[in-house]
C-alpha cells in the first residue's frame, strides 16, 4: 500500500511539472513597453522594440503599424513632427523582436511636448490580438524660451545656524508642461516646486512662492548640525520651500536674500523649524 501511494505521488508530480506547450493559435505581436520618448533634436532615431510571440520556424509574419494622435491634448503630427521609417515589419522565422524606427523632426519652433500612439493595426497571417498593441510616444521640444535656465544646479551659501559653515543644496530645473513661463524645481525630496520666470528691464527674474510642498522629511535624527535645525515630531513632517527671488545671468542665479526649507507638521500645521537655511548671498550655479 505504501509503495502504491508512493508511485501515485510520483506520477502526480510529473504531471504537475510537464512543460507548457505554445500553440500556434496563441501567436501575437505586442509592445514590451507602454511609453517611449525622444528629444526633438535627437541625432539618432528612437528605436521601440516590437515582439512577436510565435513558434520558431512557423513561417513569415508581417506586422503593420499605424500612427494616431486622436485624443492627445498636444498631438504630434506624422510628417510634421515625426516619421516612422518601418510601418511594416516582417518576422521571417515566425517569432522574435525587431525595432520600430521613429525619427523626430526638429521644427525650430517651441510647441512643448507632443504625443502620439503607434498601434498594431494588422498582422498577416491574422494573429491573436494582444492587450498591449500600442505604445505612447512623447517628442520632447528643445526650443524652450527659457532653455538657458533649464539644467542641474548647485545652490551654495553660508549656514544661517552658525554663520560660518558653507552649505550646498542640489537642484534640477526642468520645463513645465503647464506654462512656458513656469519651470519645475526638483530638490530631491520627491515633489516638484514651481519657479516663475519673466524678463524685467532686460533682466531675467526668477521667483518661487513660499509654502510649496516638496516631499516628506528624511528619516528622523537627533543630530543638530549645519544642515538641520528642525524639531522632529511624530509622523512625517513635510518640507515647504521659503520664498525666494533672484536674477539669472550666464548660468548663475543670484538670490536677493536667503534660502531654506521649513518642516511643517502634517496634521497640526505647526512649524518644526528650518531644515537647511542659508544666509544672504546665496547663488545657484549651473553645471557645465
Amino acid at each position: 500500500l505504501i509503495l502504491a501511494v508512493g508511485l501515485l505521488f510520483t506520477f502526480a508530480a510529473c504531471d504537475d511539472n510537464e512543460p507548457q506547450s505554445f500553440r500556434a493559435a496563441d501567436s501575437n505581436a505586442s509592445f514590451p513597453t507602454t511609453t517611449a520618448s525622444v528629444d526633438e533634436n535627437a541625432t539618432e532615431p528612437l528605436q521601440i522594440p516590437l515582439a512577436l510571440a510565435g513558434i520558431k520556424g512557423s513561417g513569415k509574419v508581417t506586422v503593420t503599424l499605424t500612427a494616431s494622435s486622436e485624443g492627445e491634448s498636444s498631438p504630434a503630427i506624422e510628417g510634421t513632427d515625426f516619421v516612422i521609417e518601418n510601418k511594416e515589419i516582417v518576422f521571417e522565422d515566425g517569432c522574435g523582436v525587431q525595432n520600430v524606427i521613429v525619427r523626430p523632426i526638429d521644427n525650430d519652433v517651441f510647441t512643448g511636448k507632443k504625443t502620439f500612439k503607434i498601434i498594431i493595426s494588422a498582422t498577416s497571417p491574422k494573429l491573436l490580438e494582444s492587450e498591449q498593441n500600442s505604445v505612447l510616444v512623447t517628442i520632447v521640444d528643445d526650443e524652450h524660451p527659457w532653455a538657458a535656465i533649464i539644467g542641474t544646479y548647485n545652490i551654495t551659501g553660508i549656514s544661517a545656524f552658525d554663520e560660518v559653515t558653507p552649505v550646498s543644496v542640489p537642484a534640477v530645473i526642468s520645463a513645465s508642461d503647464e506654462d512656458t513661463n513656469v519651470l519645475n524645481v526638483n530638490f530631491g525630496y520627491g515633489t516638484l516646486a514651481k519657479m516663475s520666470v519673466e524678463e524685467v528691464d532686460g533682466e531675467i527674474v526668477v521667483a518661487m512662492k513660499d509654502n510649496q510642498y516638496i516631499g516628506p522629511m528624511p528619516k528622523p535624527t537627533d543630530a543638530w548640525n549645519r544642515y538641520f535645525r528642525a524639531t522632529h515630531v511624530e509622523g512625517e513632517d513635510l518640507y515647504t520651500v521659503s520664498a525666494l527671488a533672484g536674477i539669472f545671468e550666464n548660468g548663475v542665479i543670484t538670490f536677493e536674500y536667503g534660502f531654506g526649507f521649513q518642516a511643517i507638521h502634517p496634521s497640526t500645521g505647526a512649524s518644526g523649524g528650518f531644515f537647511t537655511l542659508l544666509m544672504d548671498g546665496v547663488v545657484a550655479t549651473k553645471a557645465k
